[in-house]
C-alpha cells in the first residue's frame, strides 16, 4: 500500500478546482520501480492525518522521476476513509509526500507496534489505531460501524 501525503492539493479539491481521483493518483516523483512491485496494489490519499481517498491500483506510467498511477475507487478499504492514516502522521519538513506499508498489515491487523516520537506507540489493527502516549493513556480511533469493548484491568 503506497500512501501519499495531500497536504498541498486537497485544499483545491475542496474548493472544487481539482479532482481527488487525479491528486491522489498524481505524478508522485521518487518512487522506485521496486516500491511499486512490493506495495503498488493500493494507494491512499491522506490529508491532516486523515484517510481522505482510497483506489486500488489497476496500472502506472512514469514520465521522467514521476509516476502517474491507474486505479478505481477501493471497496475494501473504502472503510478507512475519514479515519487516521495507518502511517504515522507527516512531520514539518519532511520532503517526500510518499510512504508504504504492506498491505496485509492494514487488511488482517497483524502490526507491529511503532515508536512514533517520545514514548508515543502507535498500532492500526484491522482499521482500529490504538495509540498510547509516554503518560501510558490510550487513544483508540475506531472504523465506521467498528464497536469498542473496554474491559479494565485491576483488582480481581
Amino acid at each position: 500500500m503506497i500512501v501519499v501525503n495531500l497536504k498541498r492539493s486537497y485544499p483545491l479539491v475542496q474548493l472544487g478546482t481539482a479532482d481527488l481521483n487525479d491528486v491522489t493518483l498524481g505524478a508522485w516523483a521518487g518512487v522506485t520501480d521496486e516500491a511499486i512491485e512490493r506495495f503498488g496494489d493500493v494507494i491512499l490519499g491522506v490529508y491532516q492525518d486523515k484517510v481522505v481517498s482510497a483506489y486500488d491500483i489497476t496500472g502506472h506510467s512514469r514520465e521522467d522521476d514521476r509516476v502517474t498511477f491507474e486505479g478505481n475507487e477501493s471497496a475494501e478499504f473504502e472503510h478507512l476513509i475519514g479515519q487516521q492514516s495507518p502511517v504515522p502522521a507527516w512531520k514539518r519538513g519532511q520532503a517526500r509526500p510518499t510512504r508504504y506499508i504492506e498491505t496485509e498489515i492494514v487488511r488482517t491487523g497483524s502490526a507491529p507496534v511503532e515508536l512514533i516520537e517520545d514514548g508515543i506507540r502507535r498500532a492500526v489493527v484491522a482499521g482500529y489505531t490504538l495509540t498510547v502516549d509516554s503518560d501510558n493513556i490510550a487513544t483508540i480511533t475506531v472504523p465506521r460501524g467498528g464497536v469498542v469493548t473496554v474491559v479494565t484491568g485491576g483488582a480481581e
